[in-house]
Formats: C-alpha cells, sequence, structure tokens
C-alpha cells in the first residue's frame, strides 16, 4: 500500500512496568506469583458527570452495561491503597528516578515540578476509577534507520489490575498488579509506515531495557498504537503485546478503514436503515436462541441494510469480515451475535425474515438481520448497530478505542474517551526536580544495550553478544565478567541456563553466589566445564553451594583415570584405528564414555592427545 497517499497517520505509546522493589504509592511489595486470594471484594462503578456537567462518552457506555467488578486481594502484596480506601503515599523515589532516567535518555525535558494526576479508567480495572499518572518528560526524541520520530510525553503512572475473566455481566480482576509502577512513553503522529513503527517500538523497548529496571517477561510491555488515514478515522488499538508483529496490526487496520470508506462509496448514501422491535413476528419461532431468549421475556430487533446482500460476510481486514463490525457493537451492550440473510446456515427463521422484509419494503439486494436478548440490553444494543449501520452508507470511519485480535486484527471495544479526564490528585503534593537533579542523572546514564551490545560482540563474538544481551541474566552477566573470563560467563549464562530452564529445572533457586562458587571451582580446575550444567542441577534443586560442587567433583574420574581408559581402549581397537586413521575418535569417544564417568570436554581432549601419539 502506498501509506504517504492514503495519509496515513500513527502514534505508538509503549507502557513498560518497572522492576522495582515497591508498587508506586504504597510499600507493598512488586511480586506477582499467581495463587489464590485471601479476600474477595465486589463493586461497582456508575459514570457521573464532571466539572463541564457532561458525562464521558466512554464511561456512559461502560455504565450501560451494569457490569459487577470482583477484585482478588492478596495479603503478601495489597494493602488498603489498592482498595481506593487509604490515600496514596509517596511516590516511590526508585521508579521516579527510573522514569527521569529514561526522559534524559531521548532528551526530553523534565519539568521542574512534578504533579500527579487522576487520570479516569472505565474498564473497572482501577478500583478508584482512575490511574494515578504524572508528567516527567516533554519533547523527546527517538531515531531509527527509517527516521527521526518526536516523542511528545512520558509519564510515570501506575499499573493496572490483571483482568482473570470478563463476562457480560461481570469482570474479575487481581489486585496483584494493581500500582505497579509503569513508563509510558508517546510518540506523535510522524511514523512513516507500519514498518517504521516496529522499528520505532523495538527501539523505545531497547532503551527503556537500558535503564535496568524493565521487568520482563509476558505482559510487562505492551503498547497501544493510534492509527488513521485520510479517509478514516483515528482509532486507539489497546494493549498489544507482541512488537515483532506491530506492522502486521497496523496494516491490517489500515487495511479495514480503507475498505469501509471504499464500500461507502459504492453504496448510496441517502439509502436508509430500518430498525424496529418485531418481537412479535417471532411468537412461534422454532429457532431455540430466540425461543429460550423470548420464554425470558426478552425482545427481537429486526433491521434493513439497503444494498448490502453478499457483502455481509465480505473481508475488510484479514479474515475478518463486515457483518461483524456491527456484532461489534451489539456484544457491548451485552448481545452475542446477530442472524442475517447473508449466513450460509439456515437458523429456520426464513419466513420470519421474509415478513420482515415486507414490512420494511426490502428488496433483494437488502440484508434483513436481527438480533434477539434481555429486553434492555436488546434496546440499547439495536440502538448501538443502526447507529453504525448508519456511518456505512457515509462512508464514515468511527473514532473508537479497538481491541487488537491474536489473528493482527481489531474489534470494537468503546468510544474514545474525551479529552477532559485529567484532574489533579489532590493527595499527593508536587515533586521539585531541581537542576542538580536532573545535573546528577545525566552524569550516570547508562549505555544503552545496543552499545555494550557492539562493546561485548568484540570480546565474545556478535552471537553470543546479542544473546546475553537479550537475556533476563544481563546484569548478572556484567557482575560476574569482571572476575571470570567473560565468553565462559557468557555461555554458562545463555546456553548452560537455558538447557535447565527448558528442562523445568528450579532454575530462579540460582543466585549470584551459586555462579561464582561454579566459576571459582573452574578456574581450579576442581570440575571442567562439561560439569557445569550438573553442578547448578544440584545447586538449584538442593539449595546447597561448595557441597554441591564436591559431590559433583568427588564422582568424576581423574585426568590420570581417564587417561588410563582411553589408552586401554585405543590397544583393543587397533584394527579399527589402522583402518579409519584419526576417523576413528568420534567411536572411541563412544567406547570411553561408556566407561568412565567424566565430562565430555576432558575425554574428547585427552582422548585426542593420547590418539594423535599413537597414529606419530
Amino acid at each position: 500500500m502506498d501509506y504517504d497517499r492514503l495519509g496515513f497517520k500513527c502514534g505508538i505509546e509503549i507502557h513498560q512496568q518497572l522492576d522495582t522493589e515497591t508498587k508506586l504509592f504504597c510499600r507493598c511489595p512488586v511480586d506477582l506469583e499467581d495463587e489464590n486470594p485471601d479476600v474477595k471484594v465486589e463493586r461497582r462503578l456508575r459514570s457521573v458527570a464532571g466539572e463541564t456537567g457532561e458525562q464521558d462518552k466512554a464511561a456512559e457506555v461502560e455504565s450501560m452495561k451494569e457490569r459487577k467488578f470482583v477484585y482478588h486481594y492478596h495479603e503478601r502484596n495489597n494493602c488498603l491503597v489498592e482498595l481506593d480506601e487509604e490515600p496514596p503515599h509517596r511516590m516511590n523515589r526508585e521508579a521516579l528516578d527510573t522514569a527521569l532516567t529514561f526522559a534524559r535518555m531521548v532528551g526530553a525535558e523534565i519539568p521542574a515540578e512534578i504533579q500527579v494526576m487522576r487520570k479516569m479508567v472505565v474498564d473497572g480495572s482501577n478500583t478508584s476509577g482512575f490511574q494515578r499518572t504524572s508528567m516527567i518528560g516533554l519533547d523527546g526524541e527517538v531515531e531509527t534507520e527509517t527516521g527521526t520520530v518526536s516523542i511528545e510525553d512520558i509519564e510515570l503512572e501506575e499499573e493496572s489490575a490483571g483482568i482473570n475473566e470478563r463476562t457480560d455481566d461481570k469482570a474479575v480482576y487481581d489486585l496483584s498488579r494493581l500500582g505497579v509502577p509503569l513508563i509510558e512513553v508517546g510518540t506523535d503522529a510522524s511514523i512513516q509506515d507500519p514498518e517504521h513503527a516496529r522499528e520505532v517500538a523495538e527501539e523505545l523497548g531497547m532503551l527503556l531495557r537500558s535503564t535496568g529496571k524493565a521487568r520482563r517477561g509476558l505482559g510487562t510491555i505492551r503498547q497501544d498504537v493510534n492509527v488513521s488515514i485520510k479517509d478514516g478515522a483515528r482509532v486507539e488499538i489497546k494493549g498489544f503485546q507482541d512488537v515483532r508483529n506491530i506492522d502486521k496490526l497496523i496494516e491490517n487496520e489500515v487495511e479495514r478503514q480503507k475498505n469501509l470508506v471504499e464500500l461507502g462509496e459504492q453504496l448510496e448514501p441517502e439509502d436508509e436503515v430500518l430498525g424496529d422491535n418485531v418481537t412479535h413476528l417471532f411468537e412461534d419461532s422454532e429457532n431455540q436462541i430466540i425461543s429460550t431468549v423470548l420464554e425470558n421475556d426478552g425482545a427481537v430487533y429486526g433491521f434493513k441494510l439497503p444494498g448490502l446482500a453478499g457483502k455481509m460476510k465480505q473481508n475488510i481486514s484479514g479474515d475478518r469480515y463486515l457483518a461483524l463490525e456491527l456484532v461489534d457493537y451489539a456484544k457491548t451492550r451485552g448481545i452475542q451475535g446477530i442472524l442475517h440473510t447473508d449466513e450460509e446456515q439456515d437458523y429456520g427463521i426464513q419466513e420470519e425474515f421474509d415478513e420482515i422484509r415486507e414490512i420494511f419494503k426490502a428488496s433483494e439486494d437488502d440484508v434483513i438481520a436481527v438480533l434477539a436478548g434481555p429486553r434492555e440490553k436488546a434496546k440499547e444494543a439495536a440502538k448501538a448497530v443502526k447507529q453504525r449501520a448508519k456511518k456505512i452508507y457515509e462512508g464514515e470511519v468511527p473514532e473508537e478505542t479497538r481491541n487488537a485480535e491474536q489473528d493482527f486484527t481489531t474489534s470494537y471495544s468503546r468510544p474514545l474517551p474525551g479529552a477532559a479526564r485529567m484532574y489533579p490528585e489532590t493527595d499527593i503534593p508536587p515533586i521539585r526536580v531541581t537542576d542538580e537533579k536532573v545535573e546528577s542523572i545525566e552524569e550516570e546514564l547508562p549505555d544503552t544495550l545496543d552499545e555494550r551490545k557492539e562493546r561485548y560482540a568484540d570480546e565474545i563474538g556478535e552471537e553470543l553478544a546479542r544473546q546475553i544481551i537479550s537475556s533476563k541474566r544481563l546484569d548478572l552477566y556484567e557482575s560476574l565478567r569482571e572476575d571470570f573470563d567473560d565468553r565462559t560467563v557468557a555461555n554458562l549464562l545463555t546456553n548452560t541456563y537455558a538447557g535447565l530452564e527448558s528442562d523445568n529445572f528450579p532454575v530462579d533457586n540460582l543466585e549470584e553466589k551459586h555462579f561464582r562458587a561454579l566459576l571459582e571451582a573452574f578456574e581450579d580446575e576442581e570440575i571442567a566445564k562439561g560439569d557445569f550444567e550438573e553442578v547448578l542441577t544440584e545447586m538449584a534443586e538442593k539449595g546447597l553451594v561448595q557441597e554441591a560442587i564436591e559431590e559433583v567433583a568427588a564422582g568424576k574420574a581423574s585426568e590420570e583415570e581417564i587417561r588410563e581408559v582411553v589408552n586401554s581402549v585405543i590397544d583393543e581397537k587397533q584394527d579399527m584405528i589402522e583402518e579409519q586413521g584419526e576417523h576413528a575418535q568420534g567411536a572411541l569417544m563412544g567406547i570411553v564414555m561408556g566407561r568412565v564417568e567424566a565430562d565430555g570436554g576432558t575425554v574428547s581432549r585427552i582422548l585426542g592427545q593420547e590418539l594423535g601419539k599413537h597414529l606419530d
């Protein structure tokens, strides 16, 4: 696609959790282990008018769902702050220093005073109904091969609660995650195309990890994407986690907007979308879904969609088809689907479809659709579907918040929130940032991961440097390499460690002291490289340090014993050696390893020496 011709605009927001000791506004530990909650708290949130006298559209739509929110509380890492029953404490200084460090890494200006604000949250993921956030940087930039992109703002804020379950009438959240420090980085809309967006996201992720305080693992970093084209509209795609495929997500959203605009050009804008309560037509319906709805005093609404026959199943983005644009709006009002005449499946309501077609004076080019559900939900869903359908004929792409799906398409979530959803947090005083504080941060800015990778590549090779830089054990590597051979340390923390991790050994039990003891034993020739995995296994499973090394070393043959076995095998296999020469080493290696308890590296070295003497 020609993104320039389409009038493509795109900006991204990166949300990165920080690996601090405690949460942002209380002293609860940052610990996200799964476990059963100690307490369950139920709440409901209600939309109210703000200072302007108007209700936020997104909050209003969420209120219509009348959803109950259940919060799982853990005594180990929750307190009354997370339940919104106690004022927030002072801001975590470790998190603030990290955020300020990142701000200066991208050349952002730091305000002289940091004010904590309340940002409205409508989905129940914050017990208070708002998120505490602070502007800590403005007007930075990030450089990529495709071009430089401006960073409009950088915020330090509290993470939301983690979702466990969401149904039409209930959402269950875990409060363990609520309050974890989070850096949000927002770019301007100068990203040139989807691939450029991926470059920017990867560069920002690299810089955030370079602070040494970025949490690692699934869900610790995610991206919101703002996308529009000239004749489309700005949509915000929330919570995308797979940065490597962010370009595919954006491509599909551009395709969706482009196809909706083109479809509108094919339709007659004066065609009227009709919708009405048609419950009386289905009183004797044999359709099980509809009959069940009516037995529970529900309602059925019917629609005429002019000129859309054959188009409801038309793909508009990846495998996503037009009908889902309407279904999404019904779902937000608690109705799970829409039945329509473009469906290949026979739902047993053809007679009712024909009656609706006659009432609405519909032609064969028109689609007849129905939705059914509890009376009030069906009424609200019908209104929302009808309004969304009208926009199809106008070629209008609605401004809205959308969810990222697993196939890199998007689905409607809610309207875009209003602009006036930020209010000062009155429970936390402003924080002064002096010139001296900024200067001290600038003096201690860390090297970026790219800079470190380039430096390490000269010492341990490009591939090993790439692996260690992307490893969660980078800090451990940088500590150990000061005292031990850097290539040995890098291989230990990537290849050996990764092997144990893939075999589900409790590697989280291993601390720096374990690795130091192992490397010291290797330097003192108590163990060989081939013993690393066995020693670490003993350490991880039994919590031992020196004892694990001694136990493994005691079970190994000495070099003298290995040499005796090697020479014995060489004497036995004279015919093989005369026939194959040095190529016999592979077969001999297997025989020796079957007779002696030793690591393969040591055996291979001794076998090579003795075989060479024999052949000479």
